[in-house]
């Protein structure tokens, strides 16, 4: 867990807390038990005071424009819908956030090279999802989620190579693979950044869009679990301790998903699938459809969609690179 928040999840004291008032210059006056408030972080990032709708804040800074609703998780970032570890709320006395996001969350969309001086940008492990006997979701038709994965992730691999990039599958074919040995495969090769490709499918077949995932915040809940108002104790995610770079990822990814497919933006959200909470770099799993949608399947099950889907992530996982080796690049003299 990066940031403010691993600290904080382990219960220490108000020194932390200071320290992480004086990298954000919030006034110490914001912060609460509820968390931090919100205004002062925003200012904080260059925005001025909000425009309220009733349940609804508007931020706007010179560049950027972000959208708050009080009780959800869900924030929207520049158009990108995004979920927050902890929902914010409004108080009689303005509205609140948790530390963590301030930090890992809408600090590392904002302003991705905070988030990312200690991550690695030479090597690139694509995991195509399921595999072997394990065929995932079908279409009406019966094509496999196995097969669909396979042939995005090969197709990533092609412009990501022709750009120079080092990039390992965990699988080349149709294999068998546990979760384990994907996350092994991925600790062997020297893995800097772990994309794991999957196409979705749900009871209810009206269901379409495209959603990437990250580890939520150690204590707190993925997005489909009840809210708690405070992170629970014990509960971390060994071996990702990249929230910040992986938020980073994920909206590069999820950015270029959205533009390339034109599919529905279900947001970047958070759940504790096996190969992303034990990946040892920044890590997301991209759901890339849904296969129980009869129309969003029959625009999958098509090359030049699956192609428009393979130039979004690659654009992502491109820009995501570029980003860290600026970090390495010599000051100008």
């Amino acid at each position: 867990m990066g940031g403010i928040g691993k600290y904080i999840s382990r219960g220490a004291g108000m020194a932390v807390l200071l320290l992480f008032l004086f990298f954000l210059s919030v006034p110490a006056g914001a912060v609460s038990l509820k968390g931090l408030a919100l205004n002062d972080v925003m200012a904080a990032h260059g925005f001025g005071l909000p425009s309220e709708y009733g349940r609804s804040a508007v931020y706007r800074s010179r560049t950027s424009t972000v959208v708050f609703t009080s009780g959800s998780r869900q924030v929207v970032v520049d158009g990108l819908a995004l979920y927050l570890n902890r929902a914010v709320e409004k108080y009689p006395g303005g509205w609140m956030i948790s530390p963590v996001d301030a930090v890992d969350t809408l600090g590392a969309v904002l302003f991705p090279m905070r988030a990312l001086k200690k991550v690695g940008a030479a090597t690139v492990i694509l995991d195509a999802g399921h595999g072997g006997g394990d065929p995932g979701a079908r279409t009406g038709a019966g094509v496999q989620e196995k097969q669909l994965t396979l042939d995005v992730v090969h197709r990533i691999r092609a412009r990501l190579q022709q750009c120079g990039v080092r990039v390992w599958l965990t699988r080349e074919g149709d294999s068998a693979m546990t979760l384990d040995e994907r996350c092994w495969r991925m600790g062997k090769l020297g893995g800097d950044v772990f994309v794991s490709i999957h196409f979705n499918a749900s009871r209810n077949t009206g269901t379409s869009g495209v959603e990437t995932y990250v580890v939520p915040a150690a204590g707190y809940p993925a997005t489909a679990e009840e809210e708690r108002r405070q992170p629970r104790r014990g509960s971390g995610c060994p071996g990702n301790r990249f929230d910040g770079a992986n938020m980073v990822l994920a909206s590069f990814i999820h950015k270029g998903l959205v533009a390339h497919s034109q599919a529905e933006d279900r947001g970047i959200r958070r759940a504790r699938f096996f190969v992303i909470r034990n990946a040892e770099c920044p890590a997301v799993l991209v759901e890339c459809g849904f296969l129980s949608n009869r129309r969003e399947a029959d625009r999958i099950l098509k090359e030049a969609y699956r192609d428009q889907l393979a130039e979004g992530i690659a654009r992502g996982i491109l820009t995501y690179l570029s980003r860290v080796r600026e970090l390495r690049l010599p000051p100008a003299r």
